[in-house]
Order: structure tokens, then sequence, then C-alpha cells
């Protein structure tokens, strides 16, 4: 295989763009998303006018993220190649409701995250970069202080759930009353703010008609509205939650040696539309790889080239770029460390956002497994006649597998790596990958080799040679004079 830098110069160029529509609805789905989660209160803190009953030594308390600070960051998440933004609630919570779910308004905003036309101000800023804005709407538990349990008893439940150590009252969803309501909620937030749609977190009890009239009722008030569907308890309403979190994966790129052909092939039996590896709910992932003694960059890069490149929208959680780890195995609501680490997983997920936009078939193609050697394994999609395979060496060593279905006269290019692969006298394409590396490759018209290059590299290694050695005659003969 040999290097080539030309395409890599172009992927590398910053990402500012994407504007496509990613609803639930099948005829509408748009797998060309990216989509990057917020807790709003440990983002960045972007206003010191909010800053009320700050605490930051305790965990409990708010720390002081706001609106206005994630809007101050709009172009450190426009270069991730970003295309969504997800909020967690904004909404009114009780003291102690800094992550958003102990909601006691659903019709203010936060007064620790700022002002509605501080929203309204950070949706305008990121439309202007073709970013959405979603909100997480959680219609099935409130605080425990909400209005409801005094003055609304029918639209409560006995049930109650701990949520990140606060103990939050059901919602009876089952009550057309309610269900009317939390419709004209949405409606409400839609058209004062702008927001491009909602994570809507139902559970087993909330009626698949609801849901329906809810996507209905968002969707008429914009036709490219997103809808994600998730459940704080893990509920599935009838396989209609459209984002989850992808265990299988998780547990087999957490370590270097685990084989993933088990993980691709279930993918072919999915259709899962979004698909993460770590959220507020979750310990990070980055935990999970060093518990195994594992080099969280070299193992952060193969989980996202199998996120970006498998059927589904990749969701990020604030800091995976960094990659931070909170050390203890606990859901990690730190202040995100957005001046910490380095550039190399930055730069891997642009690079990563910018050939999914580029190449239709990481989106759109049909999924296909083709070879595993190991815990190597290489993946097609294809789509209107452009094919893309994409090698995964989750190996301990480095793994080579081999097809033959390249059209002839093609060469197989490779985006990540700059690596070439051609057709051998046998009729063989030989794929090969170092230990824990991936790469995506295009299918191009064979360039044969560039002897000019060759000949020109080869005429500066001689004249550097034979200056080397003229130099040392000279010097040779002046030390004997």
């Amino acid at each position: 295989m040999i290097k080539h830098t030309w395409r890599s110069v172009i992927l590398c160029l910053p990402l500012l763009l994407v504007s496509a529509s990613f609803v639930v609805a099948e005829e509408n789905w748009s797998e060309q998303e990216a989509i990057y989660y917020i807790l709003v209160d440990r983002f960045m803190n972007g206003d010191a006018s909010n800053d009320f009953d700050i605490d930051i030594k305790d965990k409990d308390a708010y720390h002081g993220g706001d609106l206005v600070g994630i809007t101050k960051k709009l172009d450190y998440i426009a270069e991730l190649g970003i295309s969504t933004i997800n909020l967690s609630p904004v909404m009114d919570n009780d003291g102690n409701g800094y992550h958003g779910f102990s909601i006691v308004d659903f019709q203010r905003v936060d007064e620790h995250f700022g002002t509605i036309d501080d929203l309204r101000e950070l949706v305008d800023a990121a439309h202007e970069m073709n970013i959405k804005v979603i909100v997480d709407l959680p219609i099935t538990q409130i605080s425990a202080n909400h209005p409801w349990k005094m003055e609304k008893g029918a639209w409560i439940t006995q049930k109650s759930t701990d949520i990140f150590g606060q103990q939050l009252i059901g919602v009876n969803i089952a009550n057309p009353e309610v269900e009317r309501y939390f419709i004209d909620i949405a409606n409400f937030w839609v058209k004062e703010t702008g927001i491009d749609g909602f994570r809507l977190y139902v559970n087993n009890e909330t009626s698949i008609d609801f849901v329906e009239q809810f996507q209905q009722n968002i969707y008429a008030e914009n036709k490219d509205a997103t809808i994600l569907i998730d459940s704080i308890t893990g509920d599935d309403l009838a396989n209609t939650t459209t984002v989850k979190k992808d265990q299988a994966a998780i547990s087999a790129f957490k370590k270097a040696g685990v084989p993933i052909e088990a993980v691709l092939l279930g993918l072919q039996e999915t259709s899962q539309k979004a698909r993460y590896f770590d959220n507020l709910f979750s310990n990070r992932f980055t935990r999970e790889m060093i518990k195994q003694a594992q080099n969280p960059s070299t193992r952060w890069k193969l989980a996202l080239t199998y996120l970006y490149t498998v059927p589904g929208v990749p969701v990020l959680y604030q800091g995976t770029e960094i990659p931070m780890d909170n050390g203890v195995d606990e859901p990690d609501h730190r202040m995100a460390q957005l001046n910490g680490g380095d550039d190399v997983l930055n730069n891997y997920i642009n690079k990563l956002a910018a050939i999914r936009q580029e190449f239709p078939a990481l989106t759109k193609g049909d999924f296909k497994v083709i070879a595993s050697n190991g815990a190597m394994s290489l993946y097609k999609r294809e789509y209107n006649g452009q094919a893309i395979y994409v090698a995964i060496n989750n190996d301990v060593e480095t793994k080579t597998i081999a097809i033959t279905d390249v059209p002839e006269g093609k060469q197989l290019t490779g985006l990540l790596q700059d690596n070439i692969v051609r057709k051998l006298k046998d009729g063989q394409y030989k794929i090969a990958l170092d230990r824990e590396t991936a790469d995506i490759f295009i299918v191009e018209e064979d360039t044969g080799i560039n002897w000019l290059f060759v000949s020109f590299i080869l005429i500066v290694l001689g004249g550097f040679v034979f200056g080397v050695v003229y130099l040392g005659k000279q010097n040779k003969k002046n030390a004997r004079s």
C-alpha cells in the first residue's frame, strides 16, 4: 500500500455546513446528521449575571453553564462537523435541577440558564451556521415540587423515579388532557424560539398514537423538524425509540483484541436511527477503556470510525472530543473541559464528518459485512453505484483481508491513512492494517505509480548524496593542506 496526501488536505478543512431533514418518519429521515449533546449547566459559563446559587464544589448544585456560553462556543461545535445540537432540558427546574429533569414549569427557561431571548439568540446564531438546535422534553417525570402535585392530581401517578439522586414523580401521560398539554407546550417552544425539534422522553405507558400526533403537530410547524424518541428508564415503546446506547459496540471497542464481526452482523438486523456510546445517564466510554488499561485516543478513533460509517446517526456527548474521564463509575456531569486535551480527536471527528458529507454511500447506502480476520473486519456501504469499504482492525497485531469484487482497472484509496490498495497478480486486493487502526476506502481509477514523482525524489536524493560525498572529500583535502 502506498501513501498519498492530496485528499487528506481537502478532508481536514473545517466543516461548517450540514442542514438536512432528520426526523423519525422513515421517508424524511436523514443519516447525514451528526448530533452533539450538551448538558447546559455543565458546558460553559458565558453570562455571570445568571449565576444564582452557584457552588462548583457541590456536584449536585448549579455550576454556571448557560445558553450564552453555548452561543459563544458555536464555532468550536461547528469545527467538529456537528449539524445538530441537542440541549438538555432548559425548562424551569427546582433548586437541585442543574440537569434539567426536575421540572417545575414547562413554559419558562430556568433562570440559571438565561432567558427565552438567550435561547432565541442561540438558535438564530446556530441557524446562521447551518446548525439545528433541539431540546430535551421529558414528559414522564416532573419535580416533586411541581404545582401539579397539589393542583392536578389526575395528571400525576403514584410512581416515582430516582434521577441523579432526586425522586421525581410520575406523569399520567395516558391522560388525554396531559397529552394535549405537552403537544401545546412543544408548539409553544417551536413558535417562540425557533428550535428545530425535540428529544422526547417516553415510557411504556406512552401511547403510540400520542407520539404520532406529537410528531405531526411539530412537522406542521416545521416540516424539517428533528424528533428523537428516547427513554430515561430504558423502556422501548413498541420499538419506537429512535436513539439508543450501542452496548454491543461498547463491549467490543473498549479493549483491543475483541472481534467486532458479531457487532456488525447485528446491524444488518436493526433499523436503529441514531446511536451513541455514552450520555449524561451513563458512564463515560473513556472510563470503560481506561479500566481495561487501554489508550483512550486509540480506542476512540476505532469507535468513532464505526459510529460514523455504520447505518444510523452518530450522537456525541459533550467532552467526547477531549476525551473526558471523571475517574469513577458514574455519569460525568463535570464542566466540559473545552480547553483541555489536544486536537487529535477534534481533527479526527471533523475528518469523519467531512467524509460522511462527501460520500452519500455512508449515509444512504446498503450495509454489508464482507469479511473478517481475527478482530479485523471489513464492511461495505453502497449507494447509486458508489461503493465504500470500511476496514477496522481491533486486533492486537497487523491483519490482512483480501477481496476480489473490485471492478477492473480500479484501486482502493484510503481516506484516513492515505493508503492505496491495487490489484495483485492473483486478482486479489489485500487490505492490511496495523493493530488498532482503521481506514475508509473509496473505489477510484487505478492511477498506477507516479514515475515522474518517483524520479523527482530519486534525483533529489541523488543530489543530496553527491553533495555529502563531495563535501567530505573537500574537507579531507583541506585537512591535508
